[in-house]
């Protein structure tokens, strides 16, 4: 195991100035016929040496490994962290601490977290982290070659993503007096994914293009020219499912059951930073990608398979999805999703950030998606976007968040009456 070694601090009495000043003074003292004070800054020095090496081989030998949590979170759920504390030597440990940093979001907590130090802030922002509360568990005597295992309640609070990068354990002399700090192995290290809060929408918008299909349970299109079977006549089945055929052969009444085939899929370009600007739209964009993230779920329990698409340059996230495996994915995107830094101009003012999708593979993904749906915060942003152009108003329909007006030949729509269950028309 590596020891990865994050801070070290000591007291006055024990630091390497004072240390190497006890031994100097010592020397001098015998030379000069003073043995109590020789002997007092002997002791001293041994007191200094000793507490030091009692705390990096204290530190020494001790493994920490993480294991249980969910991946996946939406805000408000709970999940337990594993964590097995391992003392791999003879040498018992006296004290113990395990310190958890916070996201600057605090989008995942862990139970009874603390309020840090004042000398741990100014570690706790180089790593942008939260200086409002910090999470922390302690232990006591841990004996030699003992294994300590611990469950620990994490609650997700808000959209982000956390990450177990900044983990780390305390430990150090019997005294006090040096205290050793160690970070988490990279093996160890774990990421969670807050998603958008789920709301309840309504999917209809997205399944008009089933409405004028044969379609089978959930959302499930039929292939007419693939018989799969038949069976017997029931009141509920359609005339158009009737084997005529065997009809005029003098056959009791059957119906064809088809083949199932997917429906063409709907692809979500997220225009995110029509949110920012000089006027930011935060809380809005927090609850479009709510309203987003509601709508894929909801899809995805009818069979609806879904894409994502959002600008280049925005931080922490995927810029394309095309037919991924499971909504997980385009869930974690939107939780690491976060616009770009405020751009300022020569006076101080904050300039709106350019829209700018990968245009390439979306153009040619065109011909497999059934519709696009261009998320936006109104009507000002569409002009922006040369992608909204590109593709046509014949395969495309516009999303804003603030009420819709028309704009040319594009189906607008007002993205909140999804979630209030308005109608669309």
């Amino acid at each position: 195991m590596k020891n990865n070694l994050a801070t070290q601090r000591s007291s006055y009495l024990v630091s390497w100035p004072v240390l190497l000043a006890s031994v100097l003074l010592c020397v001098l003292a015998a030379f000069f016929g003073q043995q109590s004070l020789a002997g007092i800054l002997m002791f001293l020095a041994v007191m200094s040496g000793g507490a030091r090496l009692w705390a990096f081989s204290t530190a020494r030998g001790i493994q920490l490994r993480t294991s249980g949590g969910s991946k996946g979170l939406f805000p408000g759920e709970h999940t337990p962290v594993e964590l097995v504390v391992q003392n791999h030597k003879f040498l018992p440990v006296v004290w113990l601490e395990l310190v958890f940093p916070l996201a600057h979001d605090l989008c995942l907590t862990p139970e009874h977290p603390r309020k840090p130090e004042d000398w741990e802030c100014s570690v706790l922002e180089e790593e942008r982290a939260s200086t409002q509360l910090i999470g922390e568990h302690r232990l006591s005597f841990l004996l030699w070659y003992e294994t300590r295992n611990l469950t620990l309640d994490w609650t997700a609070n808000r959209r982000g993503v956390y990450s177990m990068k900044g983990w780390r354990f305390r430990t150090g002399d019997g005294f006090g007096l040096t205290q050793i700090e160690r970070r988490l192995p990279q093996e160890s290290v774990r990421t969670f994914y807050i998603y958008p809060k789920l709301i309840p929408v309504s999917p209809d918008l997205f399944l008009r293009s089933l409405w004028n299909a044969d379609t089978g349970n959930r959302g499930v299109m039929e292939d007419p020219t693939v018989i799969r079977s038949t069976r017997d006549y029931m009141t509920i089945d359609s005339l158009k499912h009737i084997n005529w055929r065997l009809i005029a052969r003098g056959l009791p009444m059957t119906v064809n059951v088809y083949e199932d085939i997917l429906p063409k899929g709907v692809h979500f370009l997220l225009d995110g930073e029509s949110f920012s600007g000089p006027e930011p739209h935060f809380e809005e964009l927090e609850d479009a990608l709510s309203i987003l993230a509601s709508e894929m779920v909801q899809l995805e329990q009818v069979q609806v398979p879904c894409g994502l698409s959002m600008c280049k340059g925005s931080r922490g996230a995927e810029k394309n999805h095309f037919s991924p495996t499971n909504t997980e994915e385009l869930l974690c995107s939107l939780a690491s999703y976060q616009p770009l830094e405020p751009k300022r101009d020569d006076d101080g003012k904050i300039q709106l950030q350019p829209t700018v999708f990968d245009e390439g593979p979306i153009l040619e993904q065109a011909q497999r998606v059934g519709r696009f749906y261009y998320l936006a915060y109104d009507r000002a942003a569409l002009s922006r976007s040369s992608l909204l152009n590109r593709l046509g108003d014949s395969v495309t329909s516009v999303l804003t968040y603030q009420n819709g007006e028309p704009y040319g030949e594009f189906e607008v729509v007002c993205l909140r009456h999804l979630k209030e269950e308005k109608g669309h028309g």
